[in-house]
């Protein structure tokens, strides 16, 4: 065998394993009635956290929070990867607050402030006092450092305007109508899916999850794991998944899957 064909034959192999795909099977188990509310996250401290008529509500076990800012208008997202640091970004006004555990205002940052203008689509939690925002001027996904009002890292353009963008402290996800693409904390683009149909991302720890409201995939290192909901009882309008329990929220109701890898026909 010539050093060509082998080299062919271990480039498809390697293709073949980046490209696995997986099935795991959801399976309802409980609901939950959240009457005029949207469910957003479960922390780790089993606090819950909702959106209701613009404001957000977290609930503990004992204390109910509450947090509004009318002047600021429409809030976009509420990123809780730390709960002691929550980020919500208000995009009318291009402006990102930061609350504290028990919502709080601790932090604000004014992109129209800036030296160098951003006008931005996205913004999410990152790590040491940083945010992953995406830029529309540039088309630039970026690591901003707002203590210093600097941009730490950005990535080449993006050639398509994203419409979900999610992060963490070592990853940020940007999804297009075209595909899905991971980034790390140096603005180096690792990978890239086709988007089948997605509209909406979550991420889970270096994980993301992938969604529309018929359907959702979990990608991780070099595969993607289709779910498949048994049964799917209402369009998917926000997932969570902690440990084995997968959280689907629609239509003011929360549903409860367990995950299992399905039985192998014989």
């Amino acid at each position: 065998m010539t050093l060509k064909i082998k080299y062919g034959l271990l480039l498809l192999l390697f293709f073949q394993v980046v490209q696995t795909q997986e099935k795991i099977l959801a399976t309802l188990s409980d609901s939950l009635p959240i009457k005029n509310q949207y469910f957003i996250h479960q922390d780790e401290f089993e606090n819950d956290y909702f959106l209701k008529e613009n404001v957000l509500i977290k609930k503990t076990a004992v204390k109910t929070y509450q947090y509004q800012n009318v002047q600021l208008g429409y809030l976009k997202s509420v990123d809780l990867l730390n709960p002691f640091e929550i980020t919500l970004f208000y995009p009318n006004f291009n402006i990102v607050v930061q609350l504290d555990n028990t919502l709080n205002e601790i932090n604000r940052v004014d992109f129209n402030a800036l030296v160098n203008f951003k006008s931005v689509l996205f913004a999410q939690t990152a790590i040491d006092k940083q945010l992953w925002i995406f830029d529309e001027n540039t088309q630039f996904l970026e690591l901003f450092d707002f203590q210093n009002n600097t941009t730490i890292v950005s990535s080449q353009p993006i050639p398509n305007k994203p419409i979900a963008m999610v992060g963490n402290y070592n990853f940020c996800w940007l999804l297009t109508k075209e595909k899905l693409y991971q980034y790390n904390t140096y603005g180096s683009l690792l990978k890239t899916y086709p988007n089948q149909g997605w509209t909406t991302l979550v991420a889970l720890n270096n994980k993301v999850l992938a969604f529309n409201l018929n359907g959702a995939y979990l990608m991780s290192e070099n595969q993607q794991t289709q779910i498949l909901f048994s049964p799917l009882k209402q369009p998917i309008e926000q997932l969570q998944l902690l440990d084995d329990n997968l959280y689907l929220y629609s239509k003011g109701k929360r549903y409860t899957y367990r995950l299992q890898q399905p039985k192998k026909q014989k």
